[in-house]
């Protein structure tokens, strides 16, 4: 990459502009103020992300579907219209993403009821992590978490939802372009691969087998020098 703009001068010049002063300045600020670092340390950030993607996919994935299993355990097929007992529970934010996700839908379709797979792809990621969280004990996770983590006996859901929420920070960074290399992220990679295969053991060897993220790890660039 260095190469070619080396060979043409105006492409870092171009390349920032595309960039905006703003985005390029987190890169810069982490690069003493080395254009040429920091444009590595971007390509780095990208690399990274991109291996991150399909693992995150995969967490996101197992999660909401064994979500969506345990719902329909406890309440039923058709959860999301059940206005007398899981909506009723459901707090601020979260009744509010359901009821949007059931109009947006039924709008689309044209149909009412729409269908639980519907709804359950397209709740957002927050709606089901926020499900793990100390608001939601009715669900009596002391009891009933191994629904959700079956393979992990030592995780709790104290634990469970901190994990869950790191990554779901992580996963919007991602998924919005925005800078993840400050992130400990050797951190957050053991703690994917863990709450994975808590879910699913299958899930997480697709995962590891997709994932290159200790190659690009090793690849990161050192912070730069004071002048």
């Amino acid at each position: 990459m260095q190469e070619t703009f080396e060979k043409n001068p105006d492409f870092a010049t171009l390349f920032k502009k595309s960039l905006s002063s703003p985005r390029f300045g987190t890169y810069l600020g982490a690069s003493g103020s080395n254009e040429k670092d920091a444009i590595q340390l971007y390509q780095w950030n990208a690399k990274i992300s991109q291996s991150l993607y399909i693992y995150l996919q995969s967490w996101e994935i197992c999660l909401r579907n064994k979500m969506n299993d345990f719902f329909i355990w406890k309440y039923k097929e058709g959860w999301p219209y059940k206005q007398n007992d899981f909506v009723r529970n459901l707090k601020g934010d979260d009744r509010r993403r359901l009821t949007e996700t059931l109009l947006r839908q039924e709008r689309d379709r044209g149909v009412r009821p729409v269908s639980t797979s519907v709804v359950v792809s397209d709740l957002s990621a927050g709606f089901w992590v926020s499900q793990l969280s100390e608001k939601y004990n009715h669900y009596s996770w002391r009891y009933n978490l191994v629904k959700v983590f079956a393979h992990d006996t030592g995780l709790d859901r104290a634990a469970a939802w901190t994990i869950c929420d790191e990554l779901l920070t992580l996963r919007n960074r991602v998924a919005h372009h925005e800078p993840i290399f400050h992130l400990p992220l050797d951190d957050r990679r053991e703690k994917l691969a863990r709450i994975v295969a808590a879910m699913c053991p299958a899930t997480s060897a697709f995962a590891e087998t997709t994932c290159n993220f200790g190659d690009i790890w090793k690849e990161k660039p050192k912070p730069a020098k004071p002048a």
